[in-house]
């Protein structure tokens, strides 16, 4: 077993499944805890006990979806890597809109879950790193039949469409074939602040934090507006009110 080796809970309405995809867990020696769901329901009531570090997840399941149990961890403080492990090609779109960090096909590949689990390794591995921003970071994105490199501090806002990322900077945009769950992880958090779960905006383009009625919004410099998403307000408002947005230091009603 590798050191700080992650948990992982397995989830799937059958037996055999579940048996097998411990196996191969065992096998690879890259986990800790390992612990099995029956099924959607039975996976929310470990994961409100327990979260996980890594999600095997089958989508088909008749009690809860593996989708709807992946889209209850979005709003965790600290949302495991989901692999979704199924026999079913066609909700690959869906998965990846809900930031998994693969989808494997059974009967499921040592190999393939090997390459998956490494890469939800790294992604924990980085998101837990504590170091100096890279301000002249780069990426390269599409711009009309060719690419460019733009600098990661350049982009004002990025809002997800689709499968991709639009990237808005200097009065053009630009998209990006990227999650959003992997570009905010790039993205410098000292620099960058999500603000829903479609919406990643600088901190010092924002210029107030707007309150109407029941909705929160953030105000850009240059005027536009964006929503701020339920799970959220509570960052965007303490942010604001202690000065770490790089804008305004005020909620406004």
């Amino acid at each position: 077993m590798a050191k700080n080796a992650p948990s992982v809970l397995i989830v799937d309405d059958e037996p055999l499944a579940r048996s097998r995809l411990k196996a191969l867990c065992e096998r690879t020696g890259l986990f800790g805890d390992t612990e099995l769901a029956g099924g959607g329901r039975d996976a929310l009531e470990k994961i409100r006990q327990r979260p996980p570090d890594i999600l095997l997840l089958d989508v088909d399941m008749p009690d809860l979806s593996g989708l709807k149990v992946a889209e209850f961890c979005l709003d965790l403080a600290r949302v495991p890597e989901i692999i979704f492990t199924t026999a079913h090609s066609n909700y690959a779109v869906q998965a990846f809109r809900l930031e998994a960090t693969d989808y494997l096909l059974k009967p499921v590949k040592e190999s393939l879950l090997r390459e998956a689990v490494h890469r939800a390794i790294a992604n924990r591995a980085r998101d837990e790193a504590d170091g100096t921003p890279d301000i002249d970071q780069r990426l390269w994105v599409q711009d009309g039949k060719g690419v460019v490199q733009l600098v990661v501090s350049d982009i004002e806002w990025v809002e997800a469409e689709r499968d991709y990322m639009r990237l808005y900077l200097h009065g053009r945009t630009y998209l990006l074939h990227q999650s959003m769950r992997a570009l905010e992880g790039e993205l410098p958090a000292s620099l960058f602040v999500r603000v829903h779960r479609s919406i990643i905006v600088r901190r010092d383009c924002i210029a107030e934090v707007r309150r109407e009625g029941r909705k929160l919004f953030v105000l850009l410099r240059d005027g536009t507006q964006l929503p701020v998403g339920p799970r959220y307000a509570d960052r965007i408002t303490a942010g604001a009110q202690v000065g770490r947005l790089g804008g305004s230091e005020t909620v406004t009603e």
